[in-house]
């Protein structure tokens, strides 16, 4: 049995992918199409009056909202996507999407049951997908579980010590080349994200230039694709990446607790970005490099004039999200 603080976490960390999940199933459950190329329903494309493309997507749809109907909705989509206009196909997207979003809170509950996490936990090794997991139990309810939640959608991590399902985007990459842009953008986009997180138990696990490599694709999607169905949720992340650059994080703060210099990685990698991409249009970058000015002539350290100047343009009550 797990101790009580360990459930505490769990609990706790239960409660946060659910939040978050809960979070971007509102942002898209609002008139969910409502952003999906306007022009859509004028389009010249015959195919999204004909009978066999309407069926398509109506069966789509009652499969997908079915109890358990994620991975049987996920194969027929696969198998009749092309059979579609590329708006549908988009909307039949998003729909995935939310229906797997919506569905996750139930899987990390199921999931985080003591006795399938203790089996869960004896028989995971470092980096386990759910696949993995599966061959090495002999517990056919385990696999059955396991299996579910791969095909469901979702992706296996290790997180505070408890083993968690979080979505997995690479399972959208299939549709990329059938969808609209913006949409196809934001999955590559969110497969970056959900592949390598960039954090855990409050620390940075990703590297400094790779924050801002990240935080430059989404500031880039936001440009090409303002209204975007996916827009908010592209934007909700740089905000989060804004703060991962400019303060860090309680574990992996940018400027260190004792020292109260700027990390060296964290000096490396921004001078090292800002030099390569000096010629680069970017808002963001921008921001960055008067910021990196006022901490030079104060030494790399955190000096007033950086707080300053921290409050005055990166203020994080605007930047969190809430």
């Amino acid at each position: 049995m797990p101790s009580s603080f360990q459930s505490a976490k769990r609990k706790g960390m239960r409660t946060f992918i659910t939040a978050t999940a809960i979070l971007m199933l509102l942002q898209t459950a609002v008139a969910p199409l409502s952003g999906v190329a306007a022009a859509a329903s004028s389009s010249t494309d015959t195919k999204v009056t004909t009978a066999s493309s309407t069926t398509i997507y109506k069966t789509f749809q009652s499969m997908l909202y079915k109890k358990n109907g994620l991975p049987a909705a996920d194969t027929y989509l696969e198998s009749h996507i092309k059979k579609v206009t590329k708006h549908q196909a988009t909307m039949m997207v998003l729909q995935l999407e939310n229906a797997r979003l919506k569905a996750l809170s139930a899987m990390t509950d199921r999931l985080l049951v003591p006795n399938v996490q203790d089996k869960m936990i004896k028989a995971y090794k470092l980096n386990d997908s759910f696949t993995k997991l599966m061959e090495r139990t002999q517990d056919s309810d385990l696999r059955a579980l396991l299996k579910e939640a791969r095909d469901s959608g979702y992706r296996l991590v290790m997180l505070e010590g408890s083993l968690y399902p979080i979505m997995n985007y690479a399972a959208f990459v299939k549709y990329t080349s059938v969808i609209k842009e913006d949409i196809s953008s934001y999955i590559h986009i969110m497969t970056k994200e959900t592949k390598n997180l960039p954090a855990d138990d409050g620390a940075l696990v990703i590297g400094y230039q790779e924050i801002l490599l990240r935080a430059l694709s989404q500031e880039r999607f936001l440009e090409l694709h303002p209204t975007s169905n996916r827009a908010k949720q592209v934007h909700n992340l740089l905000n989060s990446y804004t703060l991962y650059t400019f303060y860090g994080l309680n574990n992996t703060p940018l400027f260190d607790y004792d020292t109260n210099k700027m990390v060296a990685n964290a000096q490396r990698g921004y001078n090292g970005v800002l030099q390569r991409l000096a010629s680069v249009d970017s808002e963001f970058l921008t921001k960055l490099d008067a910021f990196m000015d006022v901490v030079k002539e104060s030494k790399y350290e955190k000096t007033a004039a950086v707080e300053k100047w921290l409050e005055q343009n990166v203020p994080d009550s605007e930047y969190a999200n809430y």
